[in-house]
């Protein structure tokens, strides 16, 4: 079904609940249902009424860092491109990474292995004794900053509108902020405002009041996705079976034994002298088609603008992450600067 629309009387009947990002699961969804366990197939959980749901003894699980890779990868393929299209070489740029958990994490060591410079800023980990971090005044300070925080509205470190006017005024001019984590960690009207003054880039893959896309904010997007950061095949299995395994789980039966993917392995062949980095994230990652697409979605209404985005989650094509890849290469620079990436090279034969 799909997810934002499936209502009480679908789940009435329903023992167990197993979505992704786009149902709201509340007391509104599930009060006087037969479900007992909620899965979510996903890192977040801001979809889920967790304290409800608790107190009326409903069994639940998400899958923390099941697309942790995809993510990542993705994230580093966005970035190149929008490095690209701002004419900026990478390996020149800082990195801030808000968030240094499962992606933010991973996203440190493809930067850090392609000679990128980053800092990393974390609160809750700087609070279980974290070393290495930096405050998250000195992350903006950077080039690029790249959020990988969750969306938080309480507790300690609460995460909504995170990024807001007082914060991107701590940036450079003409640096780039990225966001592949919640949408609502940036304040929209602070963004556009800054992106309508041209001080400032961005690149989202997530977006304040998704689906409901302001046109004016996507029209100044440098790399525009629809929430996909995550969607490899490898990421949505792990997700499936992290959650599978849970609901076993709480059911108290054994889970069963997977012996196969059942997936391809995609290989690419690199000319000589071709880019390494560029030809391999856009065969892995194909970020610029999604650009395009989203690009197509400015003059639409509010409301078309939003079933198109869901239609481009939905139908987003099969995609693996970078260790499913070979890459058959003309040199062996190429393999050397692949292999960093955790891609799998062979040397072309003459």
């Amino acid at each position: 079904m799909e997810g934002r629309l499936i209502s009480a009387e679908d789940v009435n009947d329903a023992d167990v609940l197993i979505i992704r990002t786009a149902t709201k699961v509340d007391r509104s969804l599930l009060e006087n249902s037969n479900v007992r366990f909620v899965g979510t197939t996903s890192i977040g959980t801001d979809h889920l009424d967790t304290d409800w749901l608790d107190r009326q003894g409903i069994g639940w699980s998400n899958a923390p860092g099941c697309n942790a890779d995809s993510a990542a990868q993705y994230t580093l393929a966005m970035i190149w491109l929008a490095c690209q299209r701002l004419g900026r070489p990478l390996a020149e740029q800082r990195v801030g990474i808000v968030g240094r958990g499962n992606v933010g994490f991973r996203l440190e060591r493809l930067l850090n292995a392609i000679g990128v410079e980053t800092l990393a800023n974390d609160p809750p980990l700087a609070d279980r004794g974290e070393t290495g971090l930096v405050s998250l005044d000195e992350a903006l300070e950077c080039n690029i900053v790249s959020l990988h925080v969750p969306l938080e509205t309480q507790g300690p470190y609460p995460t909504l509108n995170l990024v807001g006017a007082p914060q991107m005024a701590r940036m450079p001019d003409n640096s780039l902020l990225v966001n592949a984590a919640r949408g609502d960690v940036i304040s929209g009207e602070a963004l556009l405002n800054e992106l309508l003054n041209r001080r400032l880039h961005a690149a989202l893959d997530v977006w304040p009041g998704e689906p409901f896309i302001s046109a004016d904010l996507l029209a100044r997007i440098v790399v525009a996705t629809p929430h996909v950061a995550g969607y490899s095949e490898d990421g949505k299995r792990n997700g499936t079976r992290m959650v599978y395994d849970a609901f076993c789980q709480w059911a108290g039966i054994e889970p069963g034994q997977v012996t196969s993917t059942g997936l391809d392995n995609p290989e690419l062949a690199l000319a000589p002298g071709e880019d390494p980095i560029t030809a391999a994230l856009e065969a892995a990652c194909f970020v610029a088609r999604h650009d395009e697409a989203m690009a197509s979605l400015v003059p639409l209404s509010i409301d078309q603008r939003a079933a198109e985005f869901d239609r481009l989650r939905r139908e987003y094509p099969s995609r693996r992450d970078f260790q499913a890849w070979t890459v058959r290469c003309a040199d062996a620079s190429q393999s050397g600067i692949l292999n960093k990436l955790g891609i799998a090279t062979e040397q072309m034969s003459d």
